[in-house]
C-alpha cells in the first residue's frame, strides 16, 4: 500500500474511479480535474494497493470564502492560503479500510509543511459525518447547486 503524487499516467484510472463512486453528483471532465491538479500538485495523491488504484485526493490553493464552482476550471488569481479539498474518492470495494483517513492524514502533513492554515471542502453524497469524524466543522455559506442538494461547506484549522 502506498500514497503517491499524481502523475499523468494515473489519469485514466482516476477518471474510472470517479465515475464509479459519484452517483449523486455528475463526474467532472479530465480538463477540470487536471486544472485543480496543476494548481497545487504537491497536494494531489493516489492510494494504491499493489498495482490497483483504491483512492485519490485532489486539493488546491484557494483565496475565496465560497468554494469554486464544479465543472469549471479555476479562475485566475485565486491562489491563496486556504487549501480547498476538491475531491476525495475511495473505491467502494475498499470502504472501511481507512484509505480516506490515510489520504487526509497525508494531506494535512503536506499542507502544514506548505504553510496552509486551513482546509475547506464541500461534503457531498451524505458524507458530512465522515468529515466531522476527521475534525471538520460546518460553515455557513452558499454552495453552488451543482454540488447537490445536501452539500455542506466545511473547514478544518490546521
Amino acid at each position: 500500500m502506498s500514497i503517491e503524487i499524481i502523475t499523468k499516467a494515473a489519469w485514466p484510472e482516476i477518471l474510472k474511479l470517479q465515475s464509479d463512486v459519484y452517483l449523486l453528483v455528475e463526474p467532472e471532465s479530465l480538463e477540470v480535474l487536471q486544472d485543480k491538479w496543476n494548481r497545487t500538485p504537491k497536494c494531489c495523491f493516489i492510494y494504491r494497493d499493489k498495482e490497483e488504484l483504491k483512492g485519490y485526493l485532489l486539493a488546491h490553493s484557494w483565496n475565496k470564502e465560497l468554494p469554486p464552482k464544479l465543472f469549471n476550471t479555476l479562475p485566475k488569481e485565486t491562489e491563496g492560503d486556504i487549501l480547498f479539498l476538491h475531491d476525495l474518492a475511495v473505491a467502494s470495494s475498499s470502504f472501511g479500510q481507512g484509505i480516506g483517513s490515510k489520504l487526509m492524514k497525508h494531506l494535512v502533513g503536506i499542507a502544514t509543511g506548505l504553510g496552509f492554515k486551513e482546509i475547506r471542502l464541500v461534503s457531498v453524497q451524505n458524507s458530512e459525518l465522515f468529515w466531522q469524524r476527521l475534525g471538520f466543522k460546518p460553515l455557513s455559506g452558499n454552495v453552488c447547486r451543482s454540488y447537490g442538494v445536501d452539500a455542506q461547506l466545511m473547514w478544518l484549522k490546521i
